[in-house]
């Protein structure tokens, strides 16, 4: 039995090579993919979900016995500009709006929906209560419009270089403390975590009482294996908590997509062998 149920990150439209998202194409050749290899669980990057039919995505990934565990939103400010802190009130209200789209799919793909990189970065931190004022005003919106539909909102701990605050574990999970909504959780993304967390373990228990999603990545993005992070000590740190949501890859297509998804999978089952190795040996 695995120690966790796995997931991967994919899109249905066109994106670019070097974007994080691993299997691309139409939902029955990912899911057909993703099931094949052993995956439980796809997670939808969406720039447009207007552009797809909802119910036909859920009744192929049923079919296949994955589940959606979450919808991704950066490409809407990476491909569409927009952005939760603008100081323009029509662009924040745009924002939102299309946030509530992604709502809609995710009551009806039974899927989370993370809200990360549309926080984009603080121009002006003599302005900081402001415009950390204009996220949660955003937030608190979308946590009463996602909680009426069932739906969990995620908020993640992003690179530095890529948004200039709510880095650390520990500051996304006193944030979400500070909202106060008991349907906006914590989201755990290990590349990050790699350049602006100096103690795993520590991190991950802080985090644990509101953690509900996991991505893996590998040094550069790559598959799990790929490169040089430790993941026996996420994947040990995540089980001494009790964790028991999904974990899902979030990788670039490197080599090719099949081999970064097989690679990565395999290498993290490879792992929970060791550690149950381990285990049974200080036993």
């Amino acid at each position: 039995m695995s120690m966790f149920d796995y997931g991967i990150a994919c899109a249905l439209d066109e994106v670019s090579r070097e974007a994080p998202i691993t299997l691309r194409g139409d939902i029955e050749r990912i899911c057909g993919i993703a099931a094949g290899i052993g995956y439980k669980a796809i997670e939808l990057q969406m720039r447009d979900p207007q552009r797809f039919d909802w119910k036909n995505i859920r009744r192929v990934a049923d079919q296949a016995g994955l589940a959606l565990s979450a919808i991704a939103t950066g490409r809407e400010f990476v491909e569409n500009g927009l952005c939760l802190i603008s100081d323009d009130p029509a662009h924040r209200r745009a924002a939102i709006e299309k946030l509530k789209i992604h709502i809609d799919m995710g009551q009806t793909l039974g899927a989370m929906v993370i809200v990360g990189t549309m926080r984009s970065k603080i121009a002006d931190f003599s302005r900081y209560d402001h415009y950390i004022g204009l996220l949660t005003e955003a937030k608190l919106e979308l946590a009463e419009y996602a909680e009426a539909r069932g739906v969990v909102i995620l908020v993640e701990n992003i690179l530095a270089s890529t948004s200039n605050y709510l880095n650390t574990m520990r500051q996304v999970t006193d944030y979400v403390y500070k909202l106060g909504r008991g349907n906006i959780l914590v989201h755990l993304d290990t590349y990050s975590m790699l350049m602006e967390e100096n103690d795993i373990r520590a991190a991950v228990e802080y985090s644990a009482p509101k953690l509900a999603y996991v991505h893996f990545a590998d040094s550069a993005r790559l598959y799990p294996g790929g490169g040089n992070v430790d993941f026996k000590t996420f994947m040990k740190a995540l089980e001494k908590v009790g964790y028991r949501g999904c974990v899902a890859l979030e990788c670039v297509p490197v080599p090719d997509e099949y081999a970064c998804a097989k690679n990565g999978y395999d290498y993290l089952r490879a792992l929970e062998e060791c550690i149950r190795i381990e285990s049974a040996l200080i036993r």
